[in-house]
């Protein structure tokens, strides 16, 4: 890794952070002072693991050669998300930004087109009916994902596919830890749209990523008509305020369940929690907004 290259991520002020970031930040310990050094240092580690995985897929790529099996032998390389590394003031996972969301994916094999780089946005849904089709397995017609192999093959997809082209679209939603609502997430062309809770308590997101790659402005209050467009879209594949409405009873049904097997002790279980020592500090403070969330 080449320490002197590694980019420091631009931060916004808290005051200028989206209300969902700030918490992520706080509940990943992201808000205190770091220095230049200490960021770089956190890139570098993971830019060294990324090496360290290339080089262990040249191994498994190596012996397919050795071993006569490369030439009929279909490798798919992905990850199921990516890492901030301090991008908008966090680390590890759970965020629609692209350091999280957009994941590697390299296809080669017998029949795939070389040294091509594909500008569709696809899913991690359609490595499975990929799969099939590498397998000549037929496709339900049920499934969300497509198979890649007409794009892998440089073919049109409605030449070979019954189902006809894939959506313009990919989706992701979230309603996991260190986020304080349910996030959905839909990318298409250059925009990037990200809807939260029920679409109207927790103001959207809508970032160009053409002219804004590091995905800090958010420019929904200047495009109304994309937003709406997006949105609309987005609705018509999930009716996203009902489901998360039904992740918040849920959650709130499971944390009691979960509070009255512990019982006086929960407070102290959760200051032994991952990310947050903070709890200890203030305890009173944070159980009496648990008993107003309740």
């Amino acid at each position: 890794v080449t320490y002197e290259a590694i980019k420091i991520p631009k931060w916004s002020s808290f005051s200028e952070m989206h209300p969902v970031d700030y918490y992520s930040s706080y509940t990943k310990n992201c808000t205190g002072e770091f220095t230049k050094q200490e960021v770089r240092n956190i890139r570098a580690f993971y830019y060294a693991m990324c090496a360290e995985t290339d080089a262990m897929l040249g191994e498994v790529i190596s012996a397919l050669r050795d071993t006569g099996l490369l030439k009929k032998t279909v490798v798919i390389f992905t990850a199921d998300h990516g890492e901030l590394a301090m991008e908008h003031r966090q680390f590890y996972k759970m965020s629609m930004y692209e350091g999280s969301s957009h994941v590697p994916l390299l296809v080669m094999g017998p029949g795939i087109k070389e040294q091509q780089q594909v500008p569709d946005v696809v899913s991690l849904v359609d490595i499975y009916p990929t799969m099939l089709d590498i397998a000549r397995i037929p496709v339900t017609q049920n499934l969300s994902g497509h198979s890649l192999m007409p794009l892998l093959c440089g073919k049109a997809e409605n030449e070979v596919s019954p189902r006809g082209p894939r959506p313009s679209w990919v989706l992701s939603e979230f309603h996991g830890c260190n986020v304080n609502s349910s996030t959905y997430m839909l990318r298409t062309g250059k925009w990037k749209y990200i809807a939260y809770s029920d679409g109207r308590s927790v103001l959207p997101q809508l970032f160009d990523l053409s002219d804004d790659a590091d995905e800090l402005t958010n420019v929904a209050v200047k495009f109304p008509v994309i937003v709406h467009s997006l949105d609309k879209i987005l609705r018509s594949i999930v009716n996203y305020p009902k489901v998360s409405s039904s992740v918040q009873e849920y959650n709130k049904r499971q944390f009691i369940i979960w509070k009255q097997s512990l019982g006086q002790n929960y407070s102290n279980v959760i200051a032994n929690l991952r990310w947050h020592q903070d709890w200890l500090k203030e305890p009173q403070k944070y159980e009496n907004a648990i008993d107003k969330w309740l």
